[in-house]
């Protein structure tokens, strides 16, 4: 088994291309957010960066993962909210570039008992709002989901403005609505900013990783998973 890495939300931060040179040996996991930058960039350098994930991922298929974020799918799927800082003047190339390579993306990966979302999974999510089941593939299920559960995906939790009473689900989860992850399982996690990677020990042997925090230069490395 590999060890994996798993690098935080991107951002147009082009940082990434020396983590993964120097873990060429490893599986890479990006956790999205490719586009959408907290700091002024072009959008022909914000899109040539996400090529060159794309281009990673085409020369090394069984090694690089790339999921998907908010701020992603925003630009070409009509059932996702839109997300601060949203480009309408890139949509069309953005839709583009993400359709054309549809079959590169995903929504979770999981190996073993660790699984990897953009935003984490709350049990209380996972059980009352997607209607999940433990028993079988936690990945599997999010990025296959039948139709009842298309919805719950998208979902944004009252943290992040959703309806009162309402969490977040893989896309959205606040870190205020993860205090009780997934019961049974390790996940690891972008979407809420970090300092550094941070982990948080929750009820029945659950635990869940935060590491958006590549504009620190950090990322999460694990062996053994």
């Amino acid at each position: 088994m590999k060890p994996i890495v798993a690098i935080g939300d991107i951002h147009g931060l082009n940082c990434w291309r020396k983590i993964a040179e120097e873990h060429s040996g490893c599986r890479i996991v990006f956790l999205g957010d490719y586009l959408d930058p907290y700091a002024y960039m072009s959008r022909k350098d914000l899109l040539a960066n996400l090529r060159e994930i794309i281009a990673l991922k085409a020369s090394r298929p069984d090694d690089v993962v790339l999921l998907l974020g908010n701020h992603d799918l925003h630009y070409f799927c009509g059932e996702a909210p839109v997300a601060t800082r949203f480009d309408a003047q890139m949509k069309d190339a953005a839709a583009s570039l993400f359709m054309q390579h549809r079959d590169f993306f995903c929504f979770a990966w999981q190996e073993g008992r660790t699984v990897f979302t953009h935003a984490g999974i709350s049990q209380e999510w996972f059980a009352g709002d997607f209607r999940g089941d433990v028993s079988r593939p936690i990945a599997g299920q999010l990025n296959h989901p039948s139709g009842g559960q298309l919805a719950s995906l998208f979902r944004v939790g009252q943290a992040r403005g959703g309806p009162r009473g309402a969490c977040g689900g893989i896309f959205w989860a606040d870190a205020s609505e993860l205090s009780d992850p997934l019961h049974g399982f390790m996940q690891v996690v972008g979407h809420n900013r970090v300092k550094e990677v941070t982990e948080r020990a929750g009820d029945c042997d659950s635990r869940i990783v935060f590491c958006d925090c590549l504009r620190m230069g950090k990322y999460w490395y694990g062996e053994g998973v």
